[in-house]
């Protein structure tokens, strides 16, 4: 900004830097339009830039025949409207998604140096009709080599240290940024670069604090910078991509009904889209929802000099162990996609008007720690402090502050049905997905390495993945810049499906165990979200609309900031990223080409 200024005439500006609005500016650059992104934050990406990079995209028709899933537009809208769903979304905005997503998924891939890998994962309601396991698009790698300067605004990969994950991620390990980029920040990165070099301005710590209105509508925003506020004027109209508002205890206690324990975000997501939306009359929308996540607060571990807590993903699947309240009650198959289980830690109670399971805790056994380990810790390692631990359920109960009369009760109901692979309780291991994050090794069963010698097994991939990183960080470094998807895929796809395919023969045993052999240990999670999803209601071009339904004139908004199209239904992996690149590609593109008014 000090070098530069800020521009004080635009086409389109866009507020927030994240996967929607770097997808927005670049659709409307090749538009011919002139664009300047805002970002309030020191660094671009926001909650893409520390997330997987995953898109879902339905039908998307890359490596089909590695894949060998068979996959349809028709299937994925029984898969959407599923569940009573046709009743409550705007069907022109889910057959408008469904429509472009692979159109989006190949323009990205056309305009910028970046390339996706399809993968088997199944979608989030597994069981139901129209559900797949193709869905799910991962970043390749990405050389940063194309930003110069500029990479040093994005922010590193983060790593959640899952126990395990039924892709061989083990072996990207050692790879560091200096070379290839992987997961969210390859898809910021090459969103970044492919923008800048189509011309578009992006500024750094420049919050949008006003929208610029006229008579014929939205006319520009006001900037603050330095504590000096800058008027940029819009001739094609705004963009609010700036995501959700989790971060504002304020606007989370009047929509969510409390501010989250945790924060599994970055800093920023205050809801300036809803501010700005209310400005000129929006309909506001999704306002009740988030794409829910339990989250773990490690000792010392934050993001900008804010706590940033865990991602809690298959630990909960995984056998010999439980997950309970206060009451030491079980409430929910903890198995569950993360979305659908963070989601039940914030339900009220009707009686009490509290959130009885918004803090809850992981409790497992010394089975549990032998063989898995959590967060990357060697399975039966030294215990980390962030760990509590007893020689019984009841000292565990006393130490954590939990019921023990009731955490007594629910291991003894649960145990025996476990031992059998059975959870009549909540049907934990009944669905597909449960199983897919399970204990299972589909080659060598028992005799597999990670169930005889899981300590072992888990340091030497450690030694592998340190030893060969420097040479895998090179190779895929130069991969990356020959920037041909194609290939990498035609290399990837089909033994990564391979590898994949066998998982999904997992049984219940995989997911359920008796939490029996002490010692115990217990660890706390707390709901969050990843981001929540209300803000301006929009039509299907990404145009905001007023109470009335009319197109407020000049304003768009996509991503978490725009009042998300599935209500907070989160098909599979990347259903929120999809939701982003699709809406910001649609926005984008018809910002840049509406007349100036």
């Amino acid at each position: 900004m000090s070098q530069s200024g800020i521009p004080d005439e635009v086409d389109v500006a866009i507020v927030g830097s994240g996967g929607a609005g770097l997808m927005a500016a670049l659709t409307a650059a090749k538009e011919g339009a002139r664009v300047l992104v805002v970002e309030s934050r020191e660094l671009v990406g926001g909650a893409t830039g520390i997330s997987a990079g995953a898109a879902w995209i339905p039908n998307h028709g890359f490596s089909a025949k590695d894949l060998k899933v068979h996959d349809d537009l028709d299937q994925a809208r029984r898969y959407i409207y599923g569940q009573g769903r046709d009743q409550t979304l705007d069907h022109d905005l889910v057959e408008k998604f469904l429509e472009t997503g692979p159109r989006v998924a190949r323009f990205i891939e056309e305009h910028t140096p970046f390339g996706w890998i399809p993968t088997i994962w199944p979608d989030y309601r597994s069981d139901i009709d129209g559900a797949s396991v193709g869905r799910a698009l991962f970043p390749g790698p990405y050389s940063p080599q194309g930003l110069g300067d500029a990479a040093r605004f994005v922010r590193p990969a983060l790593t959640t240290g899952m126990a395990k994950n039924p892709l061989p991620f083990w072996l990207l390990g050692g790879i560091g940024s200096e070379d290839v980029w992987l997961a969210g920040p390859a898809l910021v990165g090459a969103l970044l670069e492919a923008g800048l070099r189509n011309g578009v301005d992006v500024r750094v710590e420049a919050p949008a604090t006003r929208l610029v209105i006229a008579e014929s509508g939205v006319r520009g925003i006001v900037v603050l910078v330095d504590g000096v506020e800058h008027t940029v004027r819009a001739t094609k109209g705004v963009l609010l991509a700036s995501g959700g508002f989790e971060s504002s205890p304020e606007v989370t206690t009047a929509h969510l009904g409390a501010p989250f324990g945790v924060q599994v975000s970055p800093k920023g997501h205050d809801g300036i889209a809803v501010q700005l939306g209310k400005e000129v009359g929006a309909d506001l929308t999704g306002m009740e929802d988030a794409w829910w996540m339990p989250g773990v607060q490690l000792p010392g571990e934050e993001l900008e000099g804010r706590p940033l807590s865990r991602v809690f993903l298959g630990e909960r699947a995984l056998p010999h162990s439980i997950m309970v309240n206060s009451k030491g009650e079980r409430f929910a198959n903890e198995a569950l996609a993360y979305d659908q289980f963070g989601q039940i830690m914030r339900e009220v109670d009707p009686e009490t008007g509290t959130m009885p399971n918004a803090t809850a805790w992981l409790i497992f056994d010394q089975n549990y720690w032998a063989k898995f380990g959590i967060f990357g810790v060697t399975p039966g390692g030294e215990v980390p402090n962030y760990l509590h631990r007893a020689d019984t359920l009841s000292e565990l109960a006393a130490k954590i502050g939990v019921d023990e009369v009731g955490l007594l009760r629910t291991v003894d109901r649960f145990n025996p049905e476990a031992a059998r692979a059975r959870d009549p309780q909540f049907n934990r291991g009944d669905t597909l997905f449960d199983r897919y994050f399970g204990a299972f090794y589909p080659r060598l069963g028992k005799n597999s390495p990670d169930a005889r010698f899981p300590s072992a097994t888990a340091k030497a991939r450690t030694g592998i993945a340190a030893a060969i990183g420097p040479v895998v960080s090179k190779l895929a470094g130069r991969v990356a810049r020959k920037n041909d998807p194609e290939r990498v895929r035609s290399i990837v796809v089909g033994p990564l499906a391979r590898i994949i395919r066998p998982v999904l023969r997992s049984p219940r045993s995989s997911v359920l165990g008796p939490v029996d052999t002490a010692p115990y240990y217990a660890i706390k999670v707390e709901a969050s979200a990843l981001g929540t999803v209300g803000g301006p209601k929009t039509d299907a071009l990404g145009r905001a609309l007023d109470t009335d339904g009319k197109v407020i004139p000049g304003l768009f908004a996509a991503g978490n900031a725009g009042g998300a199209p599935t209500k907070g239904f989160y098909g599979g992996a990347g259903g929120t990223i999809s939701l982003g690149l699709v809406f910001g590609f649609l926005a984008g593109r018809e910002a840049a080409r509406r007349n100036d008014g």
